[in-house]
């Protein structure tokens, strides 16, 4: 009777193992279920995105609790189709990003592979050639088989019309990839894509992809007369902000939960005329405003702004006034509760490596999103 018990007790061990483990590659063992249902639990139903600058590959702490997806942006894409061998390609293919990309791999993270072109010229060019499209997919398709990548994220940005990619042409073009089966499709999209794009196109486009991100960061930029937040959920009339994207999805009735609303964990430093809130800015001096900079190297007491909801600082060096909006644990909670009680898909974050080693961002995300 014992040695009957122990070959049951040895077989109940041995299914269950057969469970979570799967033989893959050459013998190494890895949990299935983690790519599905293990890890992402700690966010509920959430899809949480972390954007991996090339700058900052080997620069991050290890984001297997944190992140269900890494987007390593990126590779950039010519006019030709061709992908660019240049020094992003050898830090996709660095040991560095080697060893982040197999140890996310292992915890049941989707490693995803962007790809980028932001010259308008060039995107039109090769939206329109059926060849360079097509030499595009399959050194992409190569890529991504060779390095085992779980998805494509496709990053290509109009500087002069955001609503250009909900253009047939370029709809067609996402319909080709998906069609190539490389994983996982998604595609970034400014906020003024989804404010002032036709709704018929952007059901398309949604229709084209697996999701879509919006970069809800930017607002405000270099090269912008005035200061101010770079992700406010509310503002002034007159100026863009995140609420009234939450605004235009629901009332276009959009699947949410196809949708992921990316945030910055960083703001901008100005050089300004004066003190004011949202100052007219002096050209030609800005600097980024890391997560992880502010809460090192905060100067003086900074202020909140309640229309925004965001931080911003101002005070003075050498003669010039200088302010700074930027992104803390507040003003991240309330953007995290915004899209949990949107409904949306998911959140996402640029970039991976601006809070420094300050968990707290991740903390703070996983109560509000898996609790």
């Amino acid at each position: 009777m014992k040695r009957i018990c122990k070959y049951l007790i040895g077989g109940l061990i041995l299914g269950v193992l057969g469970v979570l483990v799967w033989v893959r590659g050459q013998g190494e063992l890895v949990n299935p279920l983690g790519k599905e249902t293990g890890r992402n639990n700690l966010m509920g139903e959430y899809r949480v995105v972390g954007f991996l600058p090339t700058w900052m590959v080997g620069k991050t702490m290890d984001y297997c609790d944190q992140i269900t997806d890494m987007v390593f942006l990126g590779v950039e894409v010519d006019e030709e189709g061709r992908l660019i061998e240049d020094g992003a390609w050898q830090k996709l293919k660095g040991e560095e990003y080697g060893e982040t990309k197999k140890r996310f791999d292992k915890c049941g993270g989707r490693n995803i592979l962007g790809v980028k072109l932001f010259d308008d010229n060039k995107i039109d060019v090769f939206i329109n050639s059926a060849e360079a499209r097509g030499r595009f997919i399959r050194e992409l398709g190569e890529l991504v088989a060779e390095d085992g990548f779980d998805g494509v994220n496709i990053d290509f940005e109009y500087q002069g019309d955001p609503t250009a990619v909900l253009g047939d042409d370029f709809v067609g073009f996402m319909k080709e990839l998906k069609e190539a089966n490389l994983g996982e499709l998604s595609i970034d999209v400014f906020a003024n894509t989804i404010l002032r794009g036709p709704v018929s196109q952007i059901l398309a486009l949604m229709e084209a992809v697996d999701y879509i991100i919006v970069m809800a960061y930017d607002f405000h930029r270099p090269g912008m007369d005035f200061a101010g937040p770079v992700s406010p959920i509310r503002s002034v009339v007159g100026e863009r902000n995140v609420w009234e994207v939450v605004e235009r999805v629901v009332a276009i009735d959009l699947d949410k939960k196809k949708m992921v609303m990316a945030f910055p964990l960083y703001g901008y430093e100005w050089k300004t005329e004066t003190v004011d809130f949202g100052a007219r800015v002096k050209r030609g001096w800005w600097a980024l405003a890391s997560y992880k900079r502010m809460k090192e190297f905060l100067v003086g007491e900074g202020q909140w702004d309640e229309k925004s909801m965001t931080p911003w600082l101002v005070y003075e060096e050498n003669g010039e006034i200088k302010q700074v909006y930027y992104e803390n644990l507040e003003s991240l909670k309330r953007k995290f509760s915004l899209v949990e009680s949107s409904q949306w898909g998911g959140i996402g974050f640029w970039a991976l490596g601006y809070e420094g080693d300050y968990e707290e961002v991740w903390v703070e995300l996983r109560e509000i999103l898996g609790g």
